[in-house]
């Protein structure tokens, strides 16, 4: 199968299950209320973001939805509203997004946006979403400018935080690695052109020039690109002990792929997002262990098991094992300040969830100054669970000696 075909199929597969309205400005109404909540999302659909938004955020939102109108509703005041959605697909353009925003507040008149997919596709919308006083909890934006970003739109809440947390978690894993003597000090890295890749890859840089390790390799490449061995060969020739892609799905798998192909065998392969996909670990079955990648999860409790077999019930296949969950919790917390504030008072709202602890599947979700608190950074395939391994917390795992790739 060529990179192309790889890039579709993964887009058509993910689609096919997680997609729920295909027609720009369709609408999903709950039945058997006459007072409802409406919310709306402009998401990548079509386009080259379409990729991740298919794989945690739109089925998050599907299933959020589904399992509150299956409740009754969200509780607002003495009454349970259910949920009505207005959807549109934003094709992965910033100012489509901006557009189908503006169209959901004049004229759909919705109460409540959730936001789209991708770093940069956030910081389109977020002028939109602060001048309309609407809540804003980002799970799939990762950008070092938010702690400025936070104090001036005070209505956006980071799930994830910022690049310089990412990099310098990974870094400080293989710092230890080669005080330990598994490794030596030769980084070969790349990085997607789109906002995610190049802060990562910024930031990435610094930290890996704090902690004195030489880095090869230092490539970049657009978003389009579909052939990924040219990149995976350069690397190669470099011979280095750690390999680092700041990648999106399509070319996480195609990194992953061309590495295997290659037989490229550095101690450590890092490579995402997308390496918590259900989808990646069935493509490459046991290669998988001893991959790393941002994130991470601990699926150990009921709360989580429980989510695990609603998702799949619903979207037709598990749950990706990192921001999917993260997302759901960010939904739940935003019911919840709903519920607590017992009225559709969107400033309130916004004043709770910066003040609150919220009971999610994730566990005690609380804003730190608009920062998920305690959220994992690395993760390593072990076993079959994308498990967190930084930071070192409860639940995370040791990390262990990556194989060599299997034919």
């Amino acid at each position: 199968m060529t990179a192309t075909q790889q890039r579709r199929t993964f887009v058509r597969v993910l689609g096919s299950a997680a997609l729920a309205a295909s027609v720009p400005g369709a609408f999903v109404r709950a039945q058997g209320a006459d007072a409802r909540i409406k919310f709306g999302w402009a998401i990548s659909k079509t386009g080259p973001f379409a990729a991740g938004a298919a794989s945690a955020q739109i089925p998050n939102y599907r299933l959020w939805v589904d399992d509150v109108n299956k409740a009754g509703g969200i509780a607002v005041g003495s009454a349970k509203r259910l949920i009505e959605v207005v959807e549109y697909d934003d094709r992965s353009q910033p100012e489509e997004a901006v557009r189908a925003i503006e169209r959901m507040v004049n004229q759909d008149k919705v109460d409540f946006l959730l936001p789209p997919w991708g770093t940069g596709m956030n910081l389109a919308v977020a002028p939109a979403f602060h001048k309309g006083n609407f809540p804003m909890i980002t799970p799939s934006c990762i950008t070092d400018q938010m702690p400025q970003l936070v104090k001036r739109w005070d209505n956006m809440f980071s799930l994830l935080g910022t690049a310089a947390s990412y990099a310098d978690a990974i870094v400080g894993l293989i710092a230890q690695m080669r005080t330990d003597g598994k490794i030596g000090g030769k980084v070969a890295m790349v990085n997607v052109t789109d906002q995610f890749g190049l802060e990562l890859a910024a930031a990435a840089r610094k930290s890996l020039k704090a902690a004195k390790f030489e880095i090869v390799v230092d490539s970049s490449y657009p978003i389009s690109t579909q052939d990924m061995t040219p990149l995976i060969a350069d690397a190669q020739r470099a011979n280095p002990d750690v390999f680092l892609g700041f990648s999106y799905p399509p070319d996480t798998l195609g990194l992953t792929e061309a590495a295997r192909m290659r037989s490229f065998n550095p101690k450590v392969f890092y490579v995402g997002v997308g390496t918590a996909l259900p989808l990646y670990a069935g493509k490459f079955g046991a290669n998988v262990e001893g991959v790393m990648g941002p994130g991470g999860w601990n699926p150990a409790s009921d709360a989580i098991k429980a989510y695990i077999a609603r998702h799949t019930a619903l979207i037709g296949q598990p749950p990706e094992q990192w921001v999917s969950v993260l997302c759901y919790s960010g939904l739940q917390a935003l019911a919840q300040s709903i519920e607590k504030v017992g009225k559709l008072d969107r400033p309130a709202i916004i004043k709770m969830l910066g003040s609150t602890t919220f009971d999610t599947v994730a566990g005690s979700l609380k804003f730190d100054n608009h920062f998920m608190a305690g959220g994992w950074t690395v993760g390593q395939w072990q076993g079959g669970t994308f498990s967190g391994v930084a930071p070192k917390q409860s639940g995370a795992k040791n990390l262990i000696a990556k194989p060599a790739w299997k034919a």
